[in-house]
């Protein structure tokens, strides 16, 4: 698990950071801690529902960690465009991290949690960040 940029406002967490936090990893339990002490807000982006929330019972305890953030980020149209065009400059093919990575910009300064630091640190690149 891979905790990247400095200091920020905003902890987002990717779906690898939600499951993480879902299934009591103590590094990311600690980071929402520390965020939430500090007085960040503690996000996701909506899309990220789509890859950890299968509905199933026995994801209770990622209903527990979604229902533990501040706010879940609907994505607009002007935010999916960008996602779109940091994929297009980094290469990176997943939709999702490219949103996580579009929303943490505009939610600067900000850290995002990931378990993907290679392509989450790829599109943060082609972002100049």
């Amino acid at each position: 698990m891979a905790v990247l940029s400095a200091q920020g406002r905003s902890l987002v967490l990717d779906s690898g950071g939600v499951t993480a936090l879902a299934e009591g990893n103590v590094t990311v339990r600690a980071a929402v801690v520390r965020a939430r002490r500090d007085g960040w807000s503690v996000v996701i982006a909506a899309p990220v529902l789509a890859e950890v929330h299968t509905g199933r019972r026995d994801h209770a305890h990622i209903d527990r960690a979604v229902n533990a953030v501040e706010t879940v980020l609907p994505t607009t149209a002007t935010r999916a465009r960008q996602a779109g065009e940091l994929r297009a400059r980094s290469g990176v093919l997943d939709v999702v991290d490219a949103i996580v990575v579009a929303e943490a910009i505009e939610a600067q300064p900000a850290v995002i949690v990931t378990s993907d630091p290679d392509d989450i640190g790829r599109l943060v690149n082609a972002a100049g960040g």
